[in-house]
């Protein structure tokens, strides 16, 4: 094998979350030697959101349209030296495993329902969980755990071993500082399908508590869902005016950045059914300060407690209320972390530094030189003290 090496990035569907990584990697590999595995359609109401844009990038394979296809597309799975495996077909992980390749298993976390032990007597539950392990318990698989959490549910189910790597979402980082914005009264953001999950009723709560602040400029609350009839009329209930609490529908996804680089603060209101939440990350890479529940995926990678973002306990109202007071009536501390949290994008978390990290932890599983020793941040390595 050269010092080079081959690699698909394996997944169901196409977004524009995976141009950003896979871009790099492909600068990293070049083009002969990467591909991007698509198995299935985007489906429609993914696509109202502006997902399946692939950009008709030449090293995107599939989704195939007949058999032939498809066993074409696996075939290329299969011969490639490394695969990041996503959500694909076990056929796929099964076969890699056999032939002793290398495989890196991309994963948010598995035990997002709480009562584990529980579910655990489903014999059914329980099945699947023991045809998991025994799927990716062999030497050369690896688990590359998208979110804080995800770690420590594969030590639970007893998967992986020690094999086990921080991965995320890696967006796009705008190369300009935030702009330093005059004192004015705090701008709001939250950006989503709104879902009972996403718990935007708690964020609606802490803004009825600080909707007398002279310094509060209102929250701006853009998406749709199944749950947006109902907080329209909660906001109603609480007395949150339109120029309070402002509904707006989904938009594309260069308006979304635009209203993220014209707001303070972004909250990532999620409960831990959110295995990431790629938006936070696009929310501090265009110099917003993140709030975030603590129990959401990306909110203990991203987020240094005071100094990139801040931290609040799962569905706190109170805490939740508090920091936004705090934010809207300090603006030097506002403006401090917009810039911290945009660094901690730039030098951490940007997709270039994803992609360096990959290939370079690639080659020392390869055995192709040293195994890396990344101390935080993506293919950092999950030790049993951080579980």
């Amino acid at each position: 094998m050269s010092k080079s090496f081959s690699l698909v990035y394996g997944n169901n569907i196409w977004t524009h979350h995976q141009l950003p990584i896979t871009s790099e990697l492909v600068k990293l590999l070049g083009v002969d030697r990467f591909r991007m595995a698509l198995f299935e359609e985007v489906h429609e109401d993914r696509r109202r959101m502006g997902w399946g844009e692939s950009h008709d990038c030449p090293w995107i394979i599939g989704p195939p349209q007949n058999e032939a296809q498809r066993v074409e597309l696996v075939k290329q799975c299969l011969d490639a030296d490394v695969m990041v495996y996503g959500s694909c077909p076990r056929e796929i992980l099964r076969a890699r495993t056999s032939a002793g390749k290398l495989t890196l298993v991309s994963s948010e976390r598995m035990l997002k329902k709480p009562y584990h032990h529980l579910r655990m007597l489903n014999p059914r539950y329980s099945a699947g969980i023991r045809k998991y392990r025994a799927d990716v318990n062999h030497p050369n698989v690896h688990s590359l755990a998208i979110g804080h959490y995800a770690p420590e549910d594969l030590a639970t189910i007893g998967a992986f071993g020690e094999r086990v790597w921080r991965w995320g979402y890696f967006v796009d980082v705008n190369p300009a500082p935030p702009v330093t914005a005059p004192d004015r009264p705090i701008k709001i953001l939250w950006v989503g399908r709104l879902l009972a999950l996403k718990n935007v009723d708690v964020l609606l709560r802490a803004i009825a508590k600080i909707k007398h602040l002279p310094q509060f400029g209102g929250c701006d609350i853009v998406g749709d869902g199944p749950e947006k009839s109902r907080l329209m009329s909660l906001a109603r209930r609480l007395n949150l005016t339109p120029e309070l609490a402002r509904f707006h529908p989904s938009v594309p996804f260069a308006e979304v950045r635009r209203l993220m680089q014209e707001s303070d603060v972004y909250v990532l209101s999620s409960n831990r059914h959110e295995g990431w939440g790629a938006v936070s990350g696009e929310a501090m890479s265009e110099g917003c300060v993140l709030v975030a529940n603590d129990r959401a995926g990306a909110a203990r990678e991203l987020i240094i407690e005071g100094e990139t973002g801040f931290l609040y306990h799962n569905s706190n109202l109170e805490e939740l209320a508090s920091l936004l007071e705090r934010l809207a009536n300090d603006y030097p501390l506002r403006m401090k972390v917009r810039r911290q949290a945009w660094e901690r994008m730039q030098t951490v978390w940007h997709p270039r530094v994803a992609a360096e990290r990959l290939v370079s932890l690639c080659h020392g599983l390869l055995g192709m030189e040293k195994l890396p020793d990344f101390q935080e941040g993506p293919c950092s390595k999950i030790k049993k003290n951080q579980i």
